[in-house]
């Protein structure tokens, strides 16, 4: 093993809100806008692709609930973490001063806690949910684009 650092953090709140996907920044998916990734996400859902644009305004809560009731596109399930990548993608190329907020997590382990039984994209903490084992997509994907991120940095501009 490396002499990186294991810390573990376990909460995307208080000076790492902005790994949440309900952090307020600008992505851009499907030509349309949205004020945060947990929108887009819940418009990528959509089956019919005019019902996307009503997530430009919502905020993270609002597109979560409205994301329950729409109708999904049939690949979703095949689709969910390939979208997520994507828009994580957008999010931080779209806000690069969060790049290097990410980057300062340095080998940190990112781990989506949450105790809204949410064990999917993070580890859910609750009782209830004690000694199930998140998967943690979130947490993983965010720290696959913080190594490609670190990988180009670490090479240096091209001359």
């Amino acid at each position: 093993m490396s002499g990186q650092s294991r810390e573990i953090i376990d909460r995307f709140a208080g000076p790492y809100a902005f790994l949440s996907n309900f952090h307020p920044c600008r992505v851009t998916f499907y030509g349309l806008s949205f004020p945060s990734v947990e929108a887009a996400f819940q418009a990528a859902k959509c089956a019919n692709a005019q019902d996307r644009a009503q997530f430009q305004d919502m905020t993270p809560a609002q597109a979560k609930r409205r994301g329950r009731q729409i109708q999904m596109r049939d690949d979703w399930d095949a689709r969910k973490l390939t979208i997520m990548h994507n828009l994580l993608v957008h999010k931080f190329n779209e806000n690069p001063e969060l790049i290097s907020k990410l980057l300062a997590t340095g080998g940190a382990v990112l781990v989506e806690g949450n105790t809204w039984h949410d064990n999917y994209w993070g580890c859910c903490t609750c009782s209830r949910c004690a000694g199930r084992r998140g998967r943690n997509n979130l947490g993983r994907l965010l720290m696959k684009l913080r190594a490609e991120y670190m990988a180009v940095w670490q090479r240096g501009p091209v001359e």
